[in-house]
This record gives C-alpha cells, sequence and structure tokens, in this order.
C-alpha cells in the first residue's frame, strides 16, 4: 500500500485558512458545515467517544458547550468539565469568563504520524487501522496536528487533536464561503490525541501561536 504523501505548500495554506474559519464560527449548527457529512471521530483517551457522522459530532460540540463530556474521557484529570465546555474542538461558541486567551498551533502531519492507533481505538468505527490507513491513501487525506489550549490560568485544558480533510464534491446547501464551485476541503476525521491539563508539552516544536 502507497504511503501517506505530505500536502503541498498550497494545500496546506488552504486548509489552514478552513480551520481558521471553523474555529471562528460561533454557531455549532454551522460548524457542521466545515465537515463531511459521513465524517468520522476516534479518541485515544476514550474510544467510546467516537462517532461515524456530522450529526454525531454536532451532537459532541453541543454536549461539551452544556458541560456534558463522558467522564472517562477525563480519567483521573483534574481539569473540570466547564473547561472542556470552553476548549473541546472549538474557540468559539459562548463565552465565559476565563483567564488570557484561547489559542491554537497548527502544522502539517509527517509520514511518520500516518497512523491511527490500535485497532481497539478505532472499533468503534467498525474499521481496523490498516482499513482505515487504506481508505485515508485512496481518498487522498491531508492531515493537520492541531493543539489548542487557553493562556494565563493554571490547569487549563489542553487538547491535541490530528484532524483529517479531503477535497469532495459538496452539495450547494453546505457550500461554505471561499468554497470552489462543486468542491472544497471537509473535515472527514477528528483523531483525538490527548485531552487533559496543560503540560508544558503545547508548543514543544516552537510553532507560532494562533488564536
Amino acid at each position: 500500500m502507497a504511503g501517506y504523501q505530505q500536502p503541498t505548500a498550497d494545500t496546506v495554506a488552504q486548509i489552514k485558512h478552513c480551520y481558521q474559519a471553523y474555529r471562528h464560527t460561533e454557531d455549532i449548527d454551522r460548524k457542521g458545515f466545515f465537515f463531511s457529512p459521513d465524517c468520522m471521530q476516534i479518541c485515544r483517551p476514550a474510544p467510546s467517544y467516537a462517532t461515524t457522522s456530522r450529526d454525531g459530532i454536532v451532537q459532541y460540540l453541543r454536549d461539551a458547550q452544556q458541560g456534558k463530556i463522558p467522564v472517562d474521557i477525563l480519567g483521573s484529570s483534574p481539569t473540570h468539565i466547564s473547561d472542556v465546555s470552553d476548549h473541546y474542538e472549538t474557540g468559539s461558541g459562548p463565552k465565559k469568563p476565563v483567564q488570557g486567551r484561547s489559542v491554537y498551533i497548527i502544522r502539517p502531519l509527517q509520514p511518520c504520524e500516518f497512523e491511527f492507533g490500535s485497532d481497539d481505538i478505532v472499533a468503534p468505527i467498525g474499521l481496523t487501522v490498516e482499513q482505515l490507513k487504506l481508505k485515508a491513501v485512496q481518498e487522498k487525506w491531508v492531515g493537520m496536528r492541531v493543539n489548542l489550549w487557553n493562556e494565563g490560568g493554571e490547569g487549563s485544558l489542553l487538547v491535541k487533536v490530528q484532524y483529517w480533510w479531503r477535497l469532495e464534491e459538496i452539495a450547494n446547501h453546505d457550500q461554505m464561503v471561499g468554497d470552489s464551485p462543486g468542491t472544497g476541503w471537509k473535515q472527514c476525521l477528528h483523531d483525538i490525541m490527548f485531552l487533559g491539563p496543560k503540560n508544558g508539552t503545547e508548543n514543544d516544536e516552537g510553532l507560532e501561536i494562533l488564536e
């Protein structure tokens, strides 16, 4: 099987723009337009926190906004549920008083990062790791690493996600500003790598910090 091919600089720029627009879209239903209809989610800290549809992810976002997060996703972390609702998958939404600013870093994935953990992690979406990798190669997915956290405040939440996008035909009612006629980059997989207290690894590569 052919391996993962790194995207061009133009593609990276387009996807970064898409992510910035997604992050600053406050309405959760409108956030859903950035997802493919069959966008999937896997979660390494809590494999059951998975879904195989845009509607499922939108519902998770609504739940997070209300502080409804499965207990096992936090493990023994002292992070509060309210912190999760402020930061999980979003930099926007109804604002609560927080210390500092909500920020993120984003970069393309390296070929060595083309992996999806173990079969136990991907089983909730009905695939094996090899099947998911084959799907990613055949559909020419593009992966980006995104770390999100809140600056200034102790014990703030750190979320590490590997987002995957693919170029696909878009129905007229799903068109977003900036999409080319008929096609656009849509999120097709959220791979949650880490969700817990900020631990000093949020920007260990020294990348540009964005809001």
